[in-house]
């Protein structure tokens, strides 16, 4: 089989044990031992597995999720109120957390937009009442 993308690293197939082996055995149950219920095992077949490469694997480019970095509404709440603080947030994490540095840079965004459109109507509302006193 030839590799279509020679920049990514080919990620080594392991052989699949058959169904019956000791991998997949359910471990035998205690005596007296109330029974386990909560996440499947790391060998259960329906388990959801995350696309976790070991680094030498990894295709170009990719890199490992941060587990901090979750993109809360809260960084856009704090870039809105404080624009300053969200532009320098968006600065220092757009690498190393991108879904917050986002948040708090959309945050500021909005916050310098909003006031630069509010100006703009209370000069308008300014102008036609400057004009309606002097008539």
């Amino acid at each position: 089989m030839s590799n279509p993308n020679p920049n990514v690293n080919p990620v080594p197939q392991q052989p699949i044990p058959p169904a019956g082996s000791p991998q997949y055995a359910a471990p035998a149950p205690q005596p007296g031992a109330q029974p386990q219920y909560g996440a499947p095992q790391a060998g259960y077949q329906g388990a959801p597995v995350a696309p976790a490469y070991p680094q030498q694997y990894a295709p170009q480019g990719y890199q490992q999720p941060n587990p901090t970095d979750t993109g809360s509404f809260g960084w856009a709440v704090l870039g809105f109120f404080i624009p300053l603080v969200g532009l320098i947030l968006f600065l220092v994490w757009k690498n190393e957390k991108p879904l917050s540095a986002k948040k708090a840079g959309m945050g500021a965004l909005v916050s310098v937009i909003l006031t630069v459109a509010l100006y703009v109507i209370f000069i308008v509302i300014g102008v036609f009442v400057a004009m309606s006193s002097a008539s």
